[in-house]
């Protein structure tokens, strides 16, 4: 600051920074998807701050009540009524949309050789689990995920696909995984995850098929993600087909977080301020500018961004007013990012 601004503010002048840092997004989102119903849980799982998900249904204290998912978190069982027209229908090719679509579970079954009620089903047996089988109501019942992988990479999925049905009925029973960004709209089959029958039999239920793919790197570093498993109705009496041991992980890189005001000069709320002191304004990290970045308001001189010179960068800033202040000013400095 100029030696002759012999006096910049006089010694009871209290002198007032504040430094805010306003970081605003507005996002607007339209959708034509219904709103989720309030039995379902459909927030999303952040694989980058939460880690894996995992679902092994060994807590049965998760589903208790029919149709109402609201205790298992980012995962929902559907119907898919109306998702075919015909049985045997290759479930590779059923990627239309399904939203908001028919919320499904029946909980605390005990038996699925004698269980016969289409649809997703809770199983309380030696292994518990959720199962899924097609019906003349439930063309296409499926589990959905929702995810949050926001910078995650290599995102795999594993899962168990058990045949659980020990009655006669023997089935072509498929299943098949797709995926979508976002909540609405089609999904893309991965094609690596069908199974073209997933149930020996008839009175057998011993099969296991592991599923273990990589999802596309589309799927990577979205805020929202969904994944939906699914089989469709068989010709003749559809097979109970489990769907256990899900675990998703992905590699996930360092959070960029934006950077933020580490220190400046005044202190907020100075006083007795020396007369050839300039401000100061240092970052966390090295920063980008551009016009109006910051702002210097004093109640009587008004608004004197205009008339400060710029110095430094691109961490470290000086602020230089060009002019004297008026005695009795309380001057507010914002950094606007």
């Amino acid at each position: 600051m100029p030696k002759n601004h012999y006096l910049w503010f006089r010694k009871t002048v209290r002198f007032l920074l504040a430094l805010l840092i306003i970081f605003s997004a507005v996002i607007s989102l339209s959708s034509t998807e219904s709103p989720a119903p309030a039995y379902a849980n459909s927030a999303p799982h952040a694989l980058c701050t939460a880690g894996n998900f995992t679902q092994d249904w060994s807590n049965t204290g998760l589903l208790t009540t029919a149709d109402d998912w609201s205790g298992v978190a980012s995962i929902e069982g559907f119907r898919g009524d109306g998702l075919t027209a015909a049985n045997d229908v290759d479930a590779r090719t059923v990627t239309a949309a399904d939203d908001p679509g028919v919320v499904d579970v029946n909980v605390n079954q005990t038996n699925p050789n004698t269980f016969t009620t289409g649809g997703a089903t809770e199983f309380h047996i030696t292994d518990p689990v959720v199962a899924l089988s097609g019906s003349g109501t439930a063309d296409a019942p499926y589990l959905r995920i929702t995810l949050n992988t926001t910078n995650a990479t290599g995102i795999t999925v594993q899962y168990n696909v058990r045949d659980i049905d020990g009655s006669t009925d023997n089935a072509p029973q498929q299943v098949a995984l797709h995926y979508r960004v976002g909540t609405s709209g089609a999904w893309t089959d991965v094609a690596a995850a069908y199974i073209a029958d997933a149930t020996t039999g008839p009175s057998v239920a011993t099969q296991v098929t592991a599923v273990n793919v990589t999802l596309p790197a589309a799927a990577e570093n979205q805020p929202s993600v969904q994944l939906r498993i699914m089989t469709t109705n068989a010709a003749g009496n559809d097979e109970w087909v489990g769907l256990d041991d899900i675990v998703i992980s992905a590699t996930c890189s360092a959070v960029d977080t934006a950077p933020s005001v580490s220190g400046n000069t005044p202190a907020n709320g100075a006083t007795d301020v020396a007369l050839a002191t300039n401000i100061t304004i240092n970052f966390s990290e090295a920063v980008n500018t551009a016009a109006g970045w910051f702002s210097v308001v004093c109640d009587v001189s008004g608004d004197i961004s205009s008339a400060v010179t710029v110095s430094g960068g691109p961490q470290n800033f000086t602020l230089d007013p060009t002019a004297n202040l008026q005695y009795g000013d309380d001057c507010t400095v914002t950094v606007n990012a």
